[in-house]
Parts: structure tokens; sequence; C-alpha cells
């Protein structure tokens, strides 16, 4: 009789609670992005978003913060330690203010391919999450940005003396950005946030973007270049992450939910934007005045590449057995 009633009064909580959970409305989830909502990247998370509220039968919801809304990744990171954002969608400028060595996995001249990216991220998957929840975060999935180039205004860019002579920038907390252009030399970088870029575009302050074709057009900046290298001067990464604490308090299944879909996001992020990214790389091509670079051009530039790499080992920007291996890796 006593194990039958506590059977009753087990059924009648869980009941109780999942009556209470409905009152309350589902489980929100709030995320940041840098992404508009119209752009490429905004239409897979709101197909993330979907997909997570049908599976889920509308017991948790993404909320998602488009076009910077919430600051640029350096805030928005703020506000994921602060418990304001549940998580977000991040290129390596966010990712590396949790684990600054995440940005090993975007060094310059490492990765020619993309295929030689994937090889070693799967490599070295098991380091990057574990450090990541060693900071509190989980990774939910990836998300690349796109092949970068150096685009320009009023000139080409054939070798780092050009650079000098022009006025580039780095994104702010971009430390690969930062090394790339004192080791050029060019004097006193100029920081800039994402918000910044267009408005220092228009105004002429700035005549040249080192950035992945997809975002030069999502984001506005094509039209104020005339110019568009070949060579890849980086590949940029991006990660879905999410608050460990937040991820930890959800149900089981709900993690289940979110963990299945949040991979599947990531892979559809990886074919459709490498696909996006090389069709604007055509676009820009065909509209924009080529600049093919020669062998002695591209050694100046690998040249270049090498003293970043080493810079970020020897000043600590990326931890030596984190360096060592993922260069290993890329062999």
């Amino acid at each position: 009789m006593m194990r039958r009633l506590l059977v009753v009064l087990a059924v009648l909580a869980t009941l109780g609670f999942a009556k209470t959970a409905s009152a309350d409305g589902p489980n929100e989830i709030k995320l940041g992005t840098l992404a508009p909502a119209d752009s490429a990247w905004g239409k897979v998370f709101k197909a993330w978003s979907k997909a997570v509220e049908e599976e889920s039968g509308g017991k948790m919801k993404l909320s998602w913060y488009f076009n910077g809304t919430q600051g640029d990744e350096i805030a928005m990171v703020g506000k994921m330690r602060s418990k304001q954002l549940d998580g977000g969608a991040f290129t390596a400028t966010g990712l590396s203010q949790i684990y600054p060595h995440i940005i090993a996995l975007q060094m310059p001249g490492l990765f020619p391919t993309w295929a030689k990216l994937d090889a070693v991220r799967e490599k070295t998957k098991g380091k990057f999450t574990s450090a990541f929840e060693a900071e509190g975060f989980r990774l939910l999935g990836t998300g690349d940005v796109g092949i970068a180039r150096l685009m320009s205004k009023g000139a080409p860019v054939r070798t780092p003396d050009d650079l000098k002579k022009m006025h580039p920038f780095y994104i702010s907390g971009d430390e690969i950005g930062k090394k790339f252009l004192e080791t050029v030399g060019v004097p006193s970088p100029k920081a800039l946030g994402v918000p910044s870029i267009l408005p220092g575009l228009s105004s002429k302050s700035i005549d040249v973007i080192n950035s992945p074709p997809i975002a030069a057009e999502q984001l506005q900046w094509a039209a104020h270049v005339d110019h568009i290298n070949t060579m890849a001067s980086g590949i940029g990464i991006g990660a879905l992450i999410m608050n460990k604490e937040k991820f930890d308090k959800l149900h089981d299944d709900e993690k289940a939910i979110l963990k299945r879909t949040g991979e599947n996001t990531g892979t559809l992020l990886t074919q459709r934007i490498r696909g996006i990214d090389e069709a604007a790389y055509n676009r820009l091509k065909a509209s924009k005045t080529v600049v093919e670079l020669n062998d002695a051009e591209k050694a100046a530039w690998a040249e270049v590449f090498k003293k970043v790499r080493s810079s970020l080992k020897t000043e600590g920007k990326i931890k030596a057995d984190v360096y060592d291996e993922v260069t290993a890796a890329a062999q």
C-alpha cells in the first residue's frame, strides 16, 4: 500500500511540474549574433529556432538578437558571463574572449584549404571542447565565416609595403589581425568594432579590408572597394556556444535536442556559408579589379604569415601545447 501511494504521489508531482512548466511558458534561450536577420547566417539561425521549437513540442524557444543589437562580440561574451545572454554565434574574436588559444585554428598561412582546416579541427576537437567547458561554456556546433581576401579602394595591395601606405584596421579583440598589421609595419594599427567598419569605409577613413567575400557583401562593405586579391589571407572560423550553467539546468531531453540540432546547424552553416562565400568571391572578381600576385609577392606574404604565427606563440597569445598540436595536425 505504501509503495502504491508513493508511486501515485510521484506521478502527481510530475504532472504538477509539467503543468507549472507549461503555465510558465517555453524555456527561453537568448542568443546573440552580429549577423543581420536576413543574412545567410540569420536564415540558418531562424531554421535552428524552428527545429528546436518543433522538436521540443514548444517547450523550448531560441530567441535571437540579430545585427549586433546586444553589442559587439566582446560585449556579448560579457553578457553571457553575467547571464544576460545564454549564448550565440561567434567568430574567433568572440570565442577568444572565452579561450584565447582558439585562434590557433585561424593562424594565417597554415590552412590553405577548407579540407585542411576540417582535418585539423577534427583532430583537436577534444582539446578545445574541454577548454571551453572548463571556462563555463558549451560548444554546440561550428560555423565558419569564410576565406579572407584583401580588398582595397583606389589601389591594389600586392605587397606588405603596399598595405603600409593605406589605411587598414583590425577588428577589436582580434589578436591575429592586430599582430598581422604590426608585423607588416602599419603605424599605429586602428581597432574597430564591426558596426564602425561601414561608416569608416563610407567616410574613407579606411580604404582596405581583410575579409571573407560573404561578409563584405552581407555587411555592405563590398560597394566601397574596387580591388580584390586572389590570395587567401586567412580562414575565418566560428562556433555556436552556450553558457554551460544554463545548458546543465535543461532537462535531459532538452539537452539532447539542443545538442543534436546545434550540431546539425553547424553542419548546415559549414556547407551553406562556404558555398555562398565562394559564390560571393566569384561575383566580386567579376565586378572588381582582380589582383593576381607573382611568386615573389606571394613569398613576401608567406614570410609575414610565418612571422605572425611565430609571434603568437612566443608572445603567449597561443599556448605552446595548443600551437604545437595544431601545427602538427596541419602537416
